[in-house]
């Protein structure tokens, strides 16, 4: 048997997850034999109580009424402490499970993640985990049942034997009918999950992108898209539910069948003084928990086979079965000087056209270095190799002299900053998007990240202050604010290296200006590579360097470029040309 059908390979690995918390477990399953007496004295004590009542034994009557006040109080007091260290042991697992598989999510390679669907992840984090937490107080719950429909069910044998066998044959039908049903409900619980990760993916896509939703005047299609999707999950919820009613009444009926067949032959054997009436009621008394005991059973393996289905899903993520992790080396770097290093880099994002083609250059500690060229060839993809986004096909990335591959993440993204075109601005105050990236983050350095990025102006005339909530993605900025915001992000932060990656194409031009200024002001303390979108804006960089189709094609200053090499003389004056036109 594989790993991934091993049942007790993921209850293992479940269990690890309670850490601190297994006493309560064993408090539950301690409570749970208290409850296993309790259902077996109790009709036992109601039959007594019939018995005394119809036969007029008024003393009798009194002590049953006692014992039965009394059992009762102690079932409710047990059902109370079982729910209780229940919910602390579930919470408790469902808590770190969840905190693990969220952490192993940001792990996962960032090309696995461009593939997959937010969804998948998202009903993995909210609901495979509610199923694989609660797993060992449901088995406990389940085993101490079926336990006492057993001894009761023993206890019949000894009462009546045709009985006995009566409810044997019937359990067996029952048994292997609910196995079949079991197999049949989990193959469509198999396609309503997968339904259910495409629905809550573009749902979420829906959310997120409600404003170019509304500005393409989309509507309709999304709403036709999502109306689709919506019928395939409540189409495959509906082919569960509706299998699952179908058992429901075959074994409804199968029981009905028992139960008249029992108060036949209970009858029979009364009325020809082989049974007593006492023990008629006792094994009425006891039908409930007996005739439960296949379904017992039924949910118990169900249970079972939606652990291990959850299980699976969760841990695919968790262990990198299906999901790869990133990987980085050992060496640390705490400190970089900011020297980056390309030996013959060649890069693709599938098998089909390299993006990079054998790239080579070396930017100094401390220096200002700007990307040039035509929209996809390549510029970005730089920024996405030094940060480790990707692994490369071919030759070497060195951070210090140090190819990244043998650097720990820490080293290389510790030490650098990336301030993107299209930055993910999160839903919280503008405070709070800063101290989630350090969190011992003092006002005075906000405030001096955000003079340096040309918002702290802005952010004092807003009502709340720095205390002012953005929105989902930052909807209640402008693009320009969103972009001014996460450059702050990233100054706070005070890495040696700071990627720009088209960062003030969005800004206006005064703006633009003001973070031009501050990229001024920190040319000579920080290794500063920026991606241009207009070269007007990096002719002040210390060497530009020229890619076009995957491929360095010149290097050197903007006058030294201008002068020798054609390509980047052509961009400029088609440049010109649009700002003359603009003007």
């Amino acid at each position: 048997m594989s790993k991934k059908d091993n049942l007790f390979y993921y209850l293992k690995k479940t269990y690890k997850y309670a850490k601190n918390e297994r006493k309560y477990l064993f408090y539950f399953m301690f409570l749970c034999i208290i409850m296993c007496v309790i259902e077996i004295l109790s009709p036992l004590i109601a039959a007594k109580s019939i018995i005394s009542l119809t036969s007029g034994i008024w003393d009798q009557v009194f002590l049953m009424i006692i014992a039965n006040f009394g059992i009762e109080i102690l079932r409710n007091v047990v059902n109370f402490l079982s729910s209780k260290y229940s919910l602390k042991y579930y919470f408790a697992v469902k808590k770190n499970i969840q905190n693990d598989i969220a952490k192993e999510t940001l792990k996962i390679e960032t090309a696995t993640l461009n593939q997959n669907s937010s969804g998948i992840f998202i009903e993995r984090i909210n609901n495979d985990t509610d199923t694989i937490a609660d797993i060992f107080n449901l088995m406990t719950d389940y085993i101490t049942y079926i336990i006492t429909a057993i001894g009761i069910f023993i206890s019949i044998f000894f009462l009546n034997k045709l009985i006995f066998f009566l409810y044997f044959i019937f359990i067996l039908i029952l048994f292997f009918l609910q196995k079949y049903a079991g197999k049949k409900i989990l193959e469509k619980k198999k396609i309503e999950k997968k339904s259910s990760d495409v629905s809550s993916g573009f749902i979420s896509e829906l959310v997120r992108g409600v404003k170019d939703i509304k500005i393409l005047n989309a509507e309709k299609s999304f709403l036709n898209r999502a109306e689709e999707v919506i019928d395939k999950r409540n189409e495959a919820f509906y082919d569960t539910r509706y299998t699952r009613s179908s058992f429901r009444l075959i074994n409804g009926s199968v029981r009905d069948c028992l139960d008249f067949l029992i108060m036949m032959v209970g009858l029979y054997y009364i009325l020809e003084g082989k049974l007593a009436v006492a023990t008629m009621i006792v094994i009425l008394n006891y039908r409930g928990n007996i005739m439960s005991i296949s379904g017992e059973v039924d949910n118990f393996i169900d249970t079972i086979k939606s652990f291990t289905l959850a299980a699976e899903r969760i841990f695919d993520v968790i262990d990198g079965v299906n999901y790869p992790k990133e990987t980085f080396g050992t060496k640390n770097l705490k400190k970089a000087t900011g020297e980056i290093e390309f030996k013959n880099v060649s890069f693709c994002y599938d098998k089909d056209e390299e993006v990079l083609k054998n790239v080579s250059f070396k930017i100094n500690p401390n220096e200002t270095v700007s990307f040039v060229g035509k929209s996809g060839s390549g510029k970005s993809t730089i920024f996405n190799l030094i940060a480790k986004l990707y692994e490369v096909n071919d030759g070497k990335i060195l951070m210090d002299g140090i190819p990244i591959n043998e650097l720990s993440k820490d080293s290389i993204r510790g030490n650098l900053s990336i301030i993107s075109q299209n930055p993910y601005i999160f839903n919280m105050s503008i405070k709070d998007n800063l101290k989630i990236i350090k969190n011992n983050l003092t006002d005075e350095e906000m405030i001096e990240a955000c003079k340096m990025a040309s918002l702290h102006e802005f952010i004092m005339s807003l009502k709340d202050g720095y205390d002012t909530i953005v929105g989902e993605s930052g909807i209640t900025l402008s693009g320009g604010q969103r972009q001014r915001l996460a450059i702050a992000r990233a100054l706070v932060l005070k890495t040696e290296i700071i990627l720009f990656d088209e960062a003030t194409s969005a800004l206006d031009n005064e703006t633009q200006k003001e973070i031009q200024k501050s990229i001024a002001n920190m040319q000579g303390e920080y290794t500063i590579l920026i991606i241009a979108h207009r070269l007007s804006t990096v002719i002040n960089s210390d060497r530009l360097i020229l890619i076009d189709d995957g491929q360095v094609k010149g290097t050197g200053t903007h006058e030294e470029l201008l002068k020798n090499n054609k390509i980047y003389k052509k961009l400029y004056e088609l440049e010109i040309k649009k700002d003359s036109k603009k003007n």
